[in-house]
């Protein structure tokens, strides 16, 4: 079921779409998803009549959520069609073999300027932990980070090996990767911001 709200900003209406999902839940549910979709859950048998003033009232809340989330790409579909297409399957397979050397040679340039020295090394499909580190020394990496600029896989490298002597986030272990990594909270904020559009498209 599609409906409108209204919103009146400076004068000009700006009518944005919104789904209604009823569910068993005694309150007003509000979310507005990547692309700016809105999904408003209500209880089962609240009317459109009554859930309307309540609706209305977050409609700032909406409209500003709505203007931040509309030119952003669902991720979540971009991900699912990913899986879907044979083409994407054989893509990943290259990325996977090119980040099981790549990433190799970056631990092993890098394990000389921090003085780690680990196990192993292992390549996964993480999508939000780029990189993790074991007690026993396994460092493990996400193939999607070639998709990442170059110094941003090597400050997911840095990271893990200072890991290595600090298994924590002490200000030691951020004072080792910052004499690596200068630039490294540049490079953490990027995957922040960036990290949801690591796919193949």
């Amino acid at each position: 079921m599609k409906n409108t709200i209204r919103v009146n900003e400076n004068g000009n209406i700006t009518e944005i779409p919104f789904t209604l999902i009823r569910a068993k839940r005694r309150s007003i549910g509000f979310q507005v998803k990547a692309g700016g979709e809105v999904i408003i859950r209500i209880p089962m048998k609240a009317s459109l009549k009554q859930i309307m003033p309540v609706i209305e009232e977050r409609s700032d809340w909406i409209y500003k959520m709505y203007l931040k989330q509309r030119d952003k790409e669902d991720t979540q579909s971009l991900r699912e069609a990913e899986k879907s297409d044979p083409r994407t399957a054989y893509l990943e397979k290259k990325y996977r073999a090119a980040a099981k050397q790549y990433i190799y040679e970056r631990v092993e340039y890098y394990k000389e300027l921090t003085g780690a020295h680990y196990t192993s090394i292992r390549i996964g499909d993480q999508k939000t932990r780029w990189g993790s580190c074991s007690s026993n020394g396994t460092l493990s990496f996400s193939w999607r980070l070639m998709l990442a600029p170059p110094r941003v896989l090597d400050y997911v490298v840095i990271h893990e090996l200072c890991h290595l002597t600090y298994m924590n986030h002490s200000r030691e272990f951020w004072a080792k990767v910052a004499s690596i990594d200068p630039e490294y909270r540049e490079h953490r904020k990027w995957l922040k911001d960036n990290g949801d559009s690591l796919i193949i498209r």
